[in-house]
């Protein structure tokens, strides 16, 4: 299996691998391989069902990338037998299972980017144990890290601390180390690594801390808008900026262009991102045959929607964006303090990415 890391080309997930399709291995190959390799990632589906038609392109694509035997597709609307007895009831159902009779279930996105991940944690301890050299690089380990600085007396947070790992594991790695020279407190530090963002606090007394700390640490500086999340955004006292996009690769795009910006006004507006597909009713229409809503911000306080129209062939841009939010009397000195910030960036991301 190639080593992964989370610098990997994130538009190359977004790419549409129409052409790609399944290629299922029988019942006897299945069962070779449940007893012969150290482990086995196995997607059971039902071909005729949507949500495993939705996985398609994103499992076969993972295959091609990772290069490895070890990953395969089951079908179950041939074999139902073979999925009944080892208890398969819902599709897409995505499992590891490892030679030593261990069993981990796949309960995140069905994007191949993040199974990788998710098979990469199966293969770790719930924790590190490490010291500050070793630590500083183990961050680097995974999407989200949480490093606890835990002090040798503080038995307690070391104990909490380790049975929230094991508990979420699957979607986040974990470190443990001594909080530093002359240190008489513990505390707790994070990276997400995507978004290039760090965070710490030595608030670890209350019982929700970590998993309020962790949420904290794995919320993306562009999220997308789901029914789960959406109300906690329509509650935030930041301005909101809405982008609407429908593909993969769009979305990626964007929050790749958009990352310095979005990272400098944290504090004032929060950049989200919009599928039109799943919330008709959010979005705007100006009626005009050859312009659309490219931006909608929702201004703090006032409520104010404010939309920014893209006509034509335009291309959103994060000084583009910086201006328009600048002029909506949201953040101010853009043009000064962000375009130089702004520009190596986009410099650099157009060579890998095409414009929206």
């Amino acid at each position: 299996m190639k080593l992964f890391s989370w610098t990997l080309c994130l538009t190359a997930w977004g790419l549409p691998w129409q052409a790609l399709a399944w290629s299922h291995v029988n019942d006897t190959k299945l069962q070779d391989a449940l007893d012969s390799s150290g482990y086995t990632l196995i997607a059971f589906v039902m071909p005729s069902q949507d949500a495993s038609r939705s996985l398609e392109a994103e499992w076969v694509a993972m295959q091609e990338r990772e290069e490895d035997d070890n990953i395969v597709s089951f079908d179950c609307e041939v074999h139902p037998k073979v999925c009944n007895d080892l208890d398969v009831s819902s599709f897409p159902a995505i499992r590891v299972y490892h030679r030593d009779g261990r069993m981990d279930r796949y309960r995140g996105e069905r994007k191949g980017r993040e199974i990788s991940l998710f098979l990469r944690r199966t293969f770790r301890p719930a924790v590190f144990e490490a010291d500050e050299q070793m630590a500083d690089q183990l961050t680097l380990l995974d999407d989200v890290v949480i490093r606890g600085h835990i002090h040798p007396d503080d038995w307690n947070l070391y104990d909490r601390f380790y049975d929230f790992a094991k508990k979420y594991k699957d979607d986040y790695s974990f470190v443990v180390t001594p909080p530093g020279y002359g240190a008489t407190r513990s505390r707790l530090t994070c990276v997400n690594n995507p978004d290039d963002v760090k965070h710490e606090t030595y608030e670890t007394t209350a019982v929700e801390a970590l998993e309020k700390f962790v949420k904290l640490c794995s919320e993306p500086l562009i999220p997308e808008i789901t029914r789960r999340n959406r109300k906690d955004y329509a509650r935030t006292s930041k301005s909101v900026l809405h982008f609407f996009a429908t593909t993969d690769a769009e979305k990626e795009a964007y929050r790749e262009k958009m990352r310095p910006l979005a990272k400098k006004h944290a504090d004032l507006v929060q950049f989200v991102i919009i599928d039109p597909a799943e919330h008709p009713d959010m979005v705007l229409t100006t009626g005009e045959a050859e312009s659309k809503i490219g931006l909608a911000l929702i201004k703090s306080m006032t409520g104010v929607v404010v939309p920014y129209v893209v006509k034509g062939d335009e291309k959103l841009t994060a000084k583009i964006v910086g201006k328009f939010l600048n002029e909506a009397a949201v953040i101010s000195g853009h043009e000064e303090s962000d375009s130089a910030q702004v520009s190596k960036g986009e410099k650099e991301q157009e060579r890998t990415h095409e414009e929206l």
